[in-house]
C-alpha cells in the first residue's frame, strides 16, 4: 500500500503549497494564513513525520494482527494510515473537483457545492486525527535516532531538537482546528444558508 501511493502522495501534497502562493497574489479568494495553516500542515506531517518515520508509522501493507505485534505497532496503525488517506484525498478530490466544475460550467452543479462546504465536517477532524496519530506515533523513534536534531557542543554551537518542535507543532493544533473549522462553517452558512439577508421588496 505505501509504495502504491508513494510517489502520487509526495507530489500532490507538495505542489499544495502553490495555494500559499496563488492566495498570497491574489490569484483566489483564500485567505493567506488560513491556507497557509492548512497547506503547513500537511507539508509538516509528510515530510516531517511520514516520509523520515515510514518504518514506525506506516504498516508495509495491511498487515494481520500476528504481524502488527511482531512489529511492535498497535492494531490501529492500519486504520491509522488508511483514515490519513482518506481524508487527504477525499478532501482534494472534492475542493479540485468543485473549482473543475466551477470553471466549466460557471456555476458547480449544487450536489459539488454542498459537498465542498459540508464534507470539511467530517474529513477535517478525521485528518486532524490521523495527522497527529502520526506524530504522536513517531515522537519515540524521532527522539531516539536523534531526527534533524543537533546536540551542543558542536561546530555551529548551535542546538535543535526536532522532538520537541514537533510537540510544540502538535500543540498548535489545539487553536488551529477551531480556527479552521469556524473559517469553514462561516462560509458554509454564506453559501449554503443564506448567508446575508435577501433585500426587502419596495411597498407597492
Amino acid at each position: 500500500m505505501q509504495q502504491a501511493v508513494d510517489i502520487p502522495l509526495k507530489i500532490s501534497q507538495s505542489a499544495a503549497l502553490l495555494e500559499v502562493v496563488h492566495s498570497a497574489i491574489g490569484l483566489v479568494k483564500s485567505p493567506v494564513a488560513i491556507t497557509a495553516m492548512q497547506v503547513a500542515s500537511r507539508i509538516w506531517c509528510l515530510w516531517g513525520i511520514v516520509v523520515p518515520c515510514a518504518a514506525t508509522v506506516i504498516p508495509q501493507g495491511l498487515l494481520t494482527a500476528g504481524q502488527q505485534a511482531a512489529l511492535g505497532l498497535p492494531g490501529w496503525a492500519n486504520i491509522n494510515f488508511i483514515t490519513l488517506m482518506t481524508a487527504w484525498a477525499c478532501s482534494e478530490v472534492i475542493r479540485y473537483g468543485f473549482f473543475a466544475l466551477k470553471e466549466a460550467f460557471g456555476t458547480p452543479p449544487y450536489f459539488a457545492t454542498w459537498l465542498r462546504y459540508t464534507a470539511f465536517m467530517v474529513l477535517y477532524p478525521l485528518g486532524v486525527s490521523s495527522e497527529l496519530t502520526m506524530a504522536w506515533r513517531a515522537l519515540p523513534d524521532i527522539k531516539a535516532r536523534g531526527l534533524f536534531s543537533s546536540t551542543l557542543p558542536n561546530s555551529w554551537n548551535w542546538g535543535f531538537d526536532y522532538h520537541l518542535v514537533c510537540v510544540l507543532v502538535m500543540a498548535t493544533y489545539i487553536p488551529g482546528l477551531p480556527q479552521l473549522y469556524g473559517y469553514m462553517l462561516t462560509q458554509r452558512k454564506k453559501v449554503l444558508g443564506g448567508g446575508a439577508a435577501k433585500p426587502k421588496a419596495k411597498a407597492a
